[in-house]
C-alpha cells in the first residue's frame, strides 16, 4: 500500500489542497491524517471548527471520492471533543473516509488503528488529555483549565486534584481494537512515543508517552504514525526511528499560513530506507 501521511494541519486549506494535488499527481489512493485537523487560532473555536467540518470537509471528502482516494484520519487535542459527533457524522457520509479514533479499519493488507489521546500538557484546554504512571504535572501556562469537553473551568489547583482520576494512557492503549489476523498493524497515535527523537520541544524537553513506547515495543506492529509536537523534526532532525522493529514516523508541521508543508510518502511494500519526507512551497 502507498499512502501520504500528514498531521497538525490545523485547518490550513492550502495544505489540504496541496496534499490532494500530490496524491492525484502521484496516483496515490490513500491519505492518512494524524490529528489536529481543524482551525486552532480562532476567536470562536467551537463555531469555526464546526463550520470547517461541515463546509470544508464536506467539499474536500467529495473531491477525494471523485478521485477514488480513501482518507484515514483521527482528530487531535486542539480539535474540540464537543465536535466529535459532528466529525463522525461528516465522515460517515462518505464510504471512502474512515475516522479511526479508538477504532480500526482494514484496507488491503493493513489494519489501521487510531488514538487521539495525549498526555497532560501546559495549555488550558484539556480535551483528550490523559496521564500515565509517574507523570508529573507540567507547569501550566493558563490560570484557567478547561475540562469535560471544555464545558467546565477549573483553577490550576483544582486541576491537580481532578487529574488524579482521569484515564491513564496505559489503560487506554489496552482497550484499543486488536489487529486483524494476517494484517500488518499501523497505529495512528497523535501523541508520539518517548525517547526516539520524535517528541522533542523547542526547549529540548521530551514530552512523548512512555506508555506508547512500551506498547509499541511489545506490539510487533509494522508502523506507527504520530504528530502533536510540531517542532520536533526541526530540533532533532529525526522524523523516523524504530522501536523493536516498529517503524515510527512523526513528520512535524509548520504553522497555519506558512506555505511549507512536511509530509511523508510511504509505501508499505518497500524497505524502510526508501521512505521519504518532502518539503514544498
Amino acid at each position: 500500500m502507498k499512502f501520504i501521511y500528514a498531521c497538525d494541519i490545523h485547518g490550513d486549506e492550502y495544505k489540504y489542497e496541496k496534499l490532494l494535488a500530490e496524491a492525484i499527481k502521484q496516483k496515490i489512493k490513500y491519505l492518512v491524517f494524524g490529528g489536529d485537523l481543524l482551525p486552532k487560532n480562532c476567536s470562536d473555536r467551537y463555531n469555526e471548527q464546526k463550520i470547517f467540518i461541515e463546509k470544508f470537509f464536506d467539499k474536500y471528502f467529495t473531491k477525494l471520492k471523485e478521485n477514488n482516494i480513501k482518507c484515514i484520519c483521527i482528530l487531535g487535542n486542539d480539535d474540540l471533543e464537543q465536535l466529535d459527533e459532528t466529525f463522525e457524522n461528516e465522515c460517515s457520509k462518505f464510504d471512502n473516509v474512515f475516522n479511526i479514533d479508538n477504532k480500526k479499519v482494514d484496507l488491503e493488507d493493513i489494519s489501521f488503528i487510531g488514538l487521539s489521546k495525549v498526555l497532560d500538557h501546559p495549555f488550558g484546554c484539556k480535551d483528550r488529555v490523559v496521564t500515565e504512571e509517574k507523570l508529573e504535572i507540567p507547569f501550566q501556562l493558563s490560570k484557567i483549565i478547561y475540562v469535560e469537553k471544555c464545558r467546565n473551568m477549573l483553577s490550576v489547583e483544582e486541576w491537580k486534584e481532578y487529574r488524579e482520576n482521569i484515564e491513564k494512557m496505559e489503560n487506554v492503549l489496552k482497550q484499543l481494537p486488536k489487529v486483524t489476523e494476517g494484517k500488518k498493524a499501523i497505529y495512528v497515535f497523535h501523541n508520539p512515543p518517548f525517547g526516539v527523537g520524535l517528541d522533542v520541544c523547542i526547549d529540548k524537553r521530551q514530552v512523548g508517552s512512555k506508555a506508547i513506547t512500551d506498547f509499541l515495543t511489545k506490539s510487533n506492529a509494522y508502523m506507527s504514525l504520530h504528530g502533536h509536537i510540531h517542532e520536533s523534526y526541526k530540533v532533532t532532525g529525526i522524523w523516523k526511528n524504530e522501536l523493536n522493529g516498529t517503524i515510527c514516523i512523526q513528520t512535524g508541521q509548520t504553522e497555519r499560513g506558512n506555505k511549507d508543508i512536511f509530509y511523508a510518502i510511504i509505501d508499505t511494500d518497500t524497505k524502510y530506507s526508501n521512505l521519504i519526507v518532502l518539503k514544498e512551497q
